[in-house]
């Protein structure tokens, strides 16, 4: 996971697909997430816990923890849909 980090120690904000890196660059990114990735699995086995159980529930936990706001609600819902809303109560 160290090698990972090392990869984005310096490179600050990065935009999606890495559209500035070199191929051989993105190349390795893939090689230490893969590591990560291989690592995580192991270690859930190891531990008996069931990651994909476990990153589930841990997407619904977040979910209600930060809930989304009205603008980054669904997109294929209306802007008069939002207006006809009832507003959160603030209790």
């Amino acid at each position: 996971m160290g090698e990972l980090s090392e990869i984005f120690q310096w490179k600050g904000e990065v935009p999606k697909g890495l559209p500035d890196w070199k191929e051989e660059e993105k190349v390795h990114v893939g090689e230490e997430l893969s590591d990560v990735l291989l690592y995580l699995v192991r270690l859930s086995d190891m531990c008996g816990v069931d990651l994909g159980k476990a990153a589930l529930r841990k997407v619904e936990l977040n979910a209600i923890k930060y809930p989304k706001k009205v603008s980054e609600k669904d997109p294929s819902s209306t802007t008069k849909d939002h207006a006809n809303s009832e507003p959160a109560s603030s209790s």
